[in-house]
């Protein structure tokens, strides 16, 4: 079988391109630019909104829809009609929203499709990292308790369902082995760094502000409200990652060492 894999530079993109490399699976990747495509593979110069070159010839589709809304991405699936596809989703897709779209629109076109609804990516504490640095890290919702998964627990997941059999309308919730608070996330990366780092309430407003200048303002208030809801129920824990790979999921304080140390 071929597989493409989207988003094949991203975070959990390219530990899919290795893990199925791994697996001796022949693998193609749809890149905007090649010069940092992963060796190895087979590459197709192109972008997700328009990906019927990379699609020919194919069996099965990592998909990563990079937009905070679902505007063209039917359009986008439809050359992938019939094939196996395996889309990095998120938990709130059951409400909607671009998740929910895309999901939709990925249900029209194939029957073979698995969804991995993440809680979050651990990834998202990168964008701590230069507040770490200096101590303290400054946001709102602290206490907000959070699953958050390892980008490599994803592709385990990724690749199990891109050549297994089994996993078609699957609806796998994707999450780390316990809930921390924000809060606790950031003392884990001072721990990494081998320094303290505090978190620094922010004020709601302020934060909307600044996610709205790169999200816009209805995602922006979507995230916010969703996180105030974790202050009071934290997000599940879930035991998919076990059950599909075979083994229990990455904590955050392995993924901190691994990207701060």
């Amino acid at each position: 079988m071929t597989v493409l894999v989207t988003g094949a530079t991203g975070h959990s993109g390219r530990h899919v391109v290795a893990g199925l490399k791994a697996a001796g699976v022949a693998t193609r990747v749809l890149v905007r630019d090649p010069a940092k495509a992963p060796e190895g593979v087979d590459v197709v110069q192109g972008d997700i909104t328009d990906p019927a070159s990379a699609a020919k010839g194919g069996d099965a589709v990592y998909l990563l829809w990079p937009f905070f809304t679902g505007e063209g991405i039917k359009a986008a699936v439809e050359p992938f009609k019939g094939k196996r596809i395996v889309y990095l989703s998120a938990m709130s897709a059951e409400a909607g929203g671009v998740w929910g779209d895309v999901e939709a629109a990925v249900e029209e076109v194939t029957d073979d499709w698995t969804f991995l609804r993440v809680t979050g990516l651990a990834t998202n504490a990168l964008g701590w990292a230069e507040q770490a640095r200096t101590g303290v890290v400054r946001g709102p919702y602290g206490q907000a308790k959070r699953s958050l998964v390892h980008e490599r627990d994803v592709a385990d997941m990724a690749v199990k369902a891109l050549t297994e059999d089994g996993h078609a309308k699957q609806r796998y919730l994707v999450t780390g082995p316990e809930s921390l608070a924000q809060a606790d996330q950031a003392r884990l990366v001072g721990e990494a760094l081998g320094k303290p780092v505090r978190w620094e309430e922010q004020p709601r407003d302020e934060a909307k502000r600044q996610l709205a200048s790169s999200m816009g303002e209805e995602f922006a208030e979507s995230a916010l409200n969703h996180w105030a809801s974790l202050v009071e129920e934290p997000e599940p824990v879930s035991a998919d990652v076990a059950r599909v790979t075979g083994h229990v999921a990455r904590p955050f304080a392995e993924w901190a060492r691994e990207h701060f140390s």
